[in-house]
């Protein structure tokens, strides 16, 4: 990877994602985001933008959670609505306001840019209609990096492997290569 930084925070993805979800007009007729589809859609937004420009989109970590990959940090922002739709929770950013260490606010991260706010929806219109099981058995299929990383620790998911960045580039570069040779 490079040392260029990420456009975007894992908390202003998983924002956008619920914000396109309440703006899109056929809302209702598709699964509204819970948890674990709001957890899947930010991978799915990290593997494809990874796979595309070979940088991160952000910088946080994407882990082996049993369930499929997982952005640790943004579990704690969501977990109140348990298997229910997300209503009214947004991820938050702690900021550094002063010199001493309770010099801090939690606010919502900026919005994605643009060009990351149009990626972001072709990821929403690509993966609106599935159920967040759905998705999550979808990151469970031979071959993905999420069962890789399962493989390799034996089943056992308690400690929350790393999915290493690069080998999410490299199954999903795999995969734009092979849909280009179709």
């Amino acid at each position: 990877m490079t040392a260029t930084p990420a456009p975007t925070t894992a908390a202003a993805v998983a924002n956008a994602f619920l914000d396109l979800q309440n703006a899109d007009p056929s809302k209702g007729s598709f699964p509204a985001i819970d948890q674990m589809k709001l957890h899947k859609l930010v991978y799915y937004a990290q593997a494809w933008w990874v796979a595309h420009t070979g940088t991160p989109l952000f910088e946080e970590d994407i882990k082996a959670w049993p369930w499929g990959p997982v952005v640790g940090e943004l579990y704690g922002h969501f977990r109140s609505a348990g298997r229910h739709p997300i209503q009214e929770q947004r991820a938050t950013v702690v900021t550094k306001t002063g010199e001493s260490w309770l010099d801090y606010t939690y606010s919502e991260p900026p919005p994605p840019p643009a060009n990351v706010m149009n990626f972001l929806k072709q990821i929403w219109e690509t993966h609106k209609t599935f159920s967040g099981v759905g998705l999550s058995n979808a990151t469970h299929a031979k071959g993905e990096p999420w069962t890789i990383v399962k493989d390799l620790h034996s089943d056992d998911l308690s400690d929350k492997p790393l999915i290493p960045l690069e080998l999410i580039r490299e199954v999903f570069k795999a995969k734009i290569n092979a849909s280009r040779a179709t």
